[in-house]
Formats: structure tokens, sequence, C-alpha cells
């Protein structure tokens, strides 16, 4: 099942409500299960009420990331990117001992298993695409609740 994070900026009003009235996607990305699985791991989705007109009580549920659980998202998704990078390495870049270690890898290597790059390119995007996501929420909206990063 193909999931999203989506980085929206909803209205707010000075009572802390959040409406649907005027909102703006500014980021979506990709999640896998996998890594939504252990995102959830450290932060579990919180549900925040979208209030479908001001002074109205309508309203429906979304799930989202805890604001303040943002920061710690973050040094999460630097561990996992710092492990995916070690174990792709390893295993795309296997040289032999009589390979120079100071010349670049290449696909034309026999050391390297060129089927192995396209999957290692898309785990590398994911990840990089989440963290840019959580990072842009933390570093330029980080006080504004009225912005959430939701799941779609």
């Amino acid at each position: 099942m193909s999931q999203s994070i989506n980085l929206v900026a909803y209205e707010s009003a000075s009572d802390g409500r959040i409406y649907e009235t005027k909102t703006e996607l500014i980021e979506t990305a990709f999640v896998t299960t996998a890594l939504l699985e252990e995102l959830q791991k450290e932060s579990p989705l919180i549900e925040r009420k979208i209030y479908e007109i001001p002074e109205a009580e309508e309203h429906y549920s979304i799930e989202c990331f805890n604001d303040s659980d943002i920061e710690r998202i973050l040094v999460k998704l630097e561990e996992m990117f710092l492990s995916v990078l070690e174990s792709d390495s390893e295993k795309l870049l296997q040289k032999s001992d009589s390979q120079d270690r100071k010349s670049l890898p290449s696909t034309q290597s026999t050391y390297i298993k060129s089927s192995d790059i396209p999957e290692s390119i898309n785990r590398f995007r994911t990840l990089t695409n989440i963290f840019n996501i959580f990072y842009l929420k933390h570093n330029k909206y980080g006080g504004d609740t009225s912005v959430v990063l939701k799941l779609g």
C-alpha cells in the first residue's frame, strides 16, 4: 500500500483550532511501510481535529506526527541514513583484495553489482525525501502548529 507524508498548512484561529477552509500542500514524500513503522516506533501518530468552518463543531480527524517529536525523528532518520549508506556501500562495492582502494568504483568494474544500484538509489531517495520533509517542518515551520506532518 502506497502512503505519503504530507506537510500541510491549515488555516488557524486564536483558539488553537485548525480549519480546512484554506489549506496549502507544502511538500509531500512517499514513505514505505517499513520506514513508516520505524518512524512510528520513535513517534506514534496522534490525531488532530480539522474543523470544517469557524465557529462550528463539525470536524474530522487526521493522523499526524507530534510536533514535539520532530527533532527526535530527525535524529532517527540521520541514523538510518548512515546505516543505509554503510550497508549499501558494502553490498555494492564488494572489492577484491587486489582492487586499488583509491580508485573510484564504476559500473564497468567487476566488483559493482549493477543490478542492485537502482534498488539502492530508490532506498536512498525515499529516506532523503522523508528526511527533507521533517527537516523543513522543523526548520521553517517549527513554531507553527497549523503546519502539520500528516499521513496521506
